[in-house]
């Protein structure tokens, strides 16, 4: 009965910040999973189903690419295609029925890293018994690795930036520094959410405080001490609003529909050289605007309190 008195929220209202997402997210892949989850929505069907809906799939695009036929490859990317708009399905149900929890998110991550296994190697297989060039094999290992690293930091990045730009509302999930908090309440919750909390989370969590501590060392402390109020908002969403559009093209869903659009004209070589060339090139981009962006936050927020300490002790010396 409960689900019958539920209502779906208009589009917008379960949408993230468009400053945290590419514009094909956004309005392509955002709309069409809203549509979908407005057709299930009255339905018993969780964002959980959803998820596990995202590796089957995944799964099917990976033994498309093995397979290798034209149709094939087609079918493939329409697949891995299909999969990046119900992932982004699950969030919006998720969002819509108040679904959020620790083991939801840390099964969304586990299903994108299980969908990019499934996908990414039986992809880079079909590029190298269709060309056999030691270039192209030479290019896989960076490819997979520095995408690593950039899910990472845009998650961190995401994360801060909703944190800090939504007064009342606040970020998706927890961060590296709630690493004991995450475990400890996973512990009562089954065997399945704490493989998925201690063997996906915690560790993406921990790669992502070591890089960023490396990387950008300001933002990570400015991470921990962001109070959302309408002031910080407009500081925060000023300074770094241009460099998180460009993490927003180096996250998951560009990295998918391009492989997605490469693998259904066969030539998944061109979506490996862009992953290495083009991806990176935006990323050292980002980083270094990012750095010049987080200094300025800071030191624009230190003289905001400078002001509001001085304004508070005014009246005493009067």
């Amino acid at each position: 009965m409960r689900s019958q008195t539920l209502q779906l929220p208009p589009l917008r209202s379960v949408l993230k910040s468009g400053d945290v997402e590419d514009p094909v997210n956004r309005y392509v892949h955002r709309t069409l999973a809203y549509l979908f989850v407005k057709a299930i929505f009255r339905t018993r069907i969780t964002p959980n189903m959803i998820t596990l809906s995202t590796v089957i799939i995944g799964f099917s695009a990976g033994c498309a690419f093995i397979w290798g036929t034209p149709t094939a490859m087609f079918a493939g990317g329409v697949g891995i295609w299909v999969a990046a708009i119900l992932d982004g399905a699950d969030g919006i149900l998720a969002r819509a029925k108040n679904l959020h929890s620790e083991f939801g998110r840390a099964l969304d991550g586990s299903a994108d890293s299980i969908v990019a296994v499934f996908t990414v190697f039986p992809g880079f297989y079909h590029i190298w018994v269709t060309y056999h060039n030691p270039y192209h094999l030479a290019l896989m290992v960076p490819a997979v690795g520095l995408t690593v690293v950039h899910h990472a930091v845009y998650d961190f990045y995401k994360e801060s930036y909703l944190r800090a730009t939504r007064p009342g509302k606040g970020a998706e999930g927890r961060d590296a520094d709630e690493i004991g908090e995450i475990v400890e309440a996973s512990l009562d919750k089954g065997p399945i959410v704490r493989i998925a909390v201690e063997h996906i989370l915690v560790p993406h969590l921990k790669r992502q405080r070591a890089f960023l501590s490396w990387l950008d060392p300001k933002a990570w402390q400015l991470s921990k001490q962001l109070k959302a109020d309408g002031q910080t908002a407009d500081i925060y969403r000023n300074f770094n609003q241009g460099p998180m559009r460009l993490w927003a093209l180096v996250s998951s869903a560009p990295h998918t529909y391009l492989m997605a659009i490469c693998a259904m004209f066969d030539r998944l070589d061109i979506y490996l050289l862009i992953r290495v060339f083009v991806m990176n090139g935006i990323f050292l981009v980002a980083a270094i605007w990012q750095r010049h962006a987080t200094s300025k936050t800071v030191e624009e927020l230190a003289g905001v309190r400078a002001a509001k300490l001085s304004s508070a002790a005014r009246p005493l010396t009067t």
